[in-house]
């Protein structure tokens, strides 16, 4: 089992930074969806805090790669690395199929599923700063992964609707319209399951040390 030491870099602190990363995008996804037209300056942001997340996963990889000893077990660091990173790029995503799909305006249900994305973030954000010392803080951690898992289920529920609703044989829907909601919406669910992924290694990573 790998053991803490008092020398090297601050892992957790990197973890953190990786999700703040992650979260900084989910709020300029909030900001590109506030008004009826999508912000395209917001969203063209997107793409730098993605190349941003990027560097960062190298920048952890290296240190991790060299390290001699590690707070935890050295695979359990890569795949909450990688988590985090697959979670960045699925923000940039949804930026990309509104970009792709020429999706000028939005509609209730993408405006909902982005407030969920960000509000996951900024649980998982205090989920990674109470990381650190989660031998002491395992029923706050337990909390947060709780409800992170809450707002993934919600976001299940808001998509079969949206689906349902779009595909109804009573009801007139643009096909070219419904093409383009319907990668949307699979999109932003994705980035919800996600956010779940990085809420459940750290789960993992809690029962497998403690």
């Amino acid at each position: 089992m790998s053991t803490f030491f008092s020398k090297g870099p601050d892992y957790f602190i990197l973890f953190e930074k990786g999700m703040e990363i992650s979260s900084r995008a989910a709020q300029t996804l909030k900001r590109a969806f506030a008004a009826d037209r999508i912000n395209e300056e917001e969203i063209k942001q997107l793409k730098a805090i993605e190349h941003e997340g990027d560097k960062h996963v190298h920048e952890c990889s290296k240190l991790i790669e060299d390290a001699f000893i590690t707070p935890i077990e050295r695979p359990d660091m890569m795949n909450l690395v990688a988590a985090i990173e697959a979670l960045t790029d699925s923000i940039d995503d949804v930026g990309n199929q509104v970009y792709m799909m020429h999706i000028e305006k939005k509609d209730e249900t993408a405006e909902k599923f982005v407030e969920l994305i960000a509000s996951a973030c900024t649980e998982l954000c205090n989920m990674m700063h109470a990381f650190k010392h989660f031998k002491k803080n395992q029923a706050d951690l337990h909390e947060i992964s709780i409800r992170v898992n809450h707002i993934e289920e919600e976001g299940d529920v808001l998509f079969i609707g949206a689906m349902r609703n779009m595909f109804d044989p009573e009801q007139q829907h643009d096909p070219v319209e419904v093409m383009r909601r319907q990668s949307l919406y699979q999109t932003l669910e994705d980035s919800l399951d996600c956010c779940e992924d990085v809420a459940d290694i750290m789960a993992h990573i809690i029962i497998a040390n403690t």
